[in-house]
């Protein structure tokens, strides 16, 4: 499909919600989103700005300044995800929780005005990142249109340009929050201090910067076309002296540059166990059970006896992009010995309301039953390692530091195979022969 047909999809898309309140945060994603519904909607959109202290007061400003410049009608809501304790113990679920907080003021303001729908800008490339948001945002089904339309980040700035967008070419700017280390608490003074350095640093003429607080050393990330610039002395003074300026005792400079994300780099085993790497070093001695790392789940059943297996399907592929850890369909007797279908889903508890949402809407169930249950799993980690077919991640089963099982990532496989055009078998092979011989390197 080509950019103009995907535009003209998204207005599709946009005119089927009919009203819509457009979580509006200033990025290009959402900018367009709320220019695009605008344009679909007129007075039956509202763009929404969620404020809190993990909001830079000058990306607020930016914000309401483009939406006046388009006529955009906007609204300011007041979020207190900072009086949330899941929020602000900063796991990694940080975002879920910072995320179900704005839908859940923005569900309120929207029965109390009157629109139809909640909508948020989710691109196309969003839906392989690591983004607990996303589940929020199933939770309380908001929409998001220019993703079902399948358009692209870079495709988003082609059209704000050509639409004459100051927007276009916005740098990424997540919230504050999104800066301190995983285990820290979130507050509101480690987030001022990396509010004035990231300005300061602005003020030097770093564009695209991010100060990544690790308590008193700050962690400075700067776009790597202006490395070299930072690397002369009286530069690199300077940048010292602003950083320490906002209350940080030592500075440092990756460098690697700038990226996207980068604090999520401790995150394989956190993000799977629903903790931060810091609790899991701390807990893992007394959670270790005979031969695994214990768990608590939750666990979703129901049978029924009147759908197709197409439907079924579709069931267990919505459960997996929900969130759930494992979507299983296995053929039973039910009573008067009907055959039917025993849907059984796994999951993390902040995501079982909206898998459990997803079974009565999308299957034929009168009910569904809950459970917690504890699961004992190996320690797990990925490693990449590189073959004749490029380099592919293996998930890594351990206990006790010894390696009990490994397995190509299969997805990874299957790209590579479809490439290089040979059986996705033979490029699992070289994978498994390539870890063999250790030559990895941890993700």
């Amino acid at each position: 499909m080509d950019l103009a047909a995907k535009a003209s999809l998204l207005t599709e898309k946009i005119q089927e919600l009919g009203s819509v309140l457009v979580a509006y945060s200033g990025g290009t994603d959402s900018a367009y989103l709320a220019y695009a519904a605008y344009r679909a909607l007129g007075g039956k959109m509202l763009a929404v700005i969620a404020d809190s202290p993990s909001l830079p007061r000058a990306e607020l400003e930016a914000a309401l300044t483009f939406t006046t410049e388009q006529g955009i009608p906007t609204h300011i809501l007041r979020t207190s995800e900072m009086e949330n304790p899941d929020y602000v113990r900063n796991d990694s679920q940080r975002c879920f929780h910072c995320k179900d907080e704005l839908f859940t003021v923005m569900e309120k303001a929207r029965a109390e005005l009157g629109f139809e729908h909640l909508a948020y800008g989710m691109n196309a490339d969003d839906k392989g990142d690591f983004r607990p948001g996303q589940k929020a945002a199933a939770l309380h089904h908001a929409s998001a249109p220019l993703a079902a339309a399948g358009l692209t980040k870079q495709e988003i700035r082609t059209l704000a340009r050509s639409a004459g967008l100051r927007v276009w070419d916005k740098p990424a700017s997540a919230c504050l929050s999104s800066r301190i280390e995983y285990g820290r608490p979130v507050t509101a003074e480690n987030l001022m201090q990396v509010e004035r350095a990231e300005a300061a640093l602005h003020e030097l003429g770093f564009p695209q910067v991010r100060v990544r607080h690790h308590g008193e050393l700050a962690r400075v990330e700067i776009a790597r076309a202006d490395l070299p610039r930072v690397l002369d002395l009286a530069v690199l003074d300077r940048m010292t002296a602003a950083v320490r300026a906002a209350g940080f005792l030592y500075v440092t400079l990756d460098t690697q540059g700038y990226r996207a994300g980068s604090m999520n780099a401790v995150l394989p085993v956190a993000e799977i166990l629903g903790a931060s790497a810091k609790e899991i070093k701390a807990s893992a001695d007394s959670r270790m059970h005979t031969g695994g790392m214990e768990q608590t789940i939750t666990v979703l059943e129901t049978a029924v006896d009147d759908m197709t297996p197409e439907v079924l399907a579709y069931v267990a592929e919505r459960g997996r992009a929900l969130g759930a850890l494992d979507v299983m369909l296995a053929p039973v007797i039910m009573k008067k010995g009907r055959p039917g279908t025993l849907i059984t889903v796994l999951c993390n508890e902040p995501e079982a309301a909206a898998l459990q949402d997803l079974l009565l809407r999308e299957t034929s169930t009168l009910g569904v039953r809950v459970r917690q249950e504890k699961r004992v799993c190996l320690e797990r980690a990925h490693v990449r390692v590189s073959t004749a077919y490029g380099e592919i991640r293996v998930k890594v089963g351990t206990c006790n530091g010894e390696t009990l099982n490994a397995a190509p990532e299969f997805e990874d496989c299957r790209a590579a195979a479809l490439k290089h055009r040979v059986p996705v078998k033979q490029v699992m092979q070289a994978a498994l022969a390539a870890y063999a011989q250790a030559n990895v390197a941890e993700v």
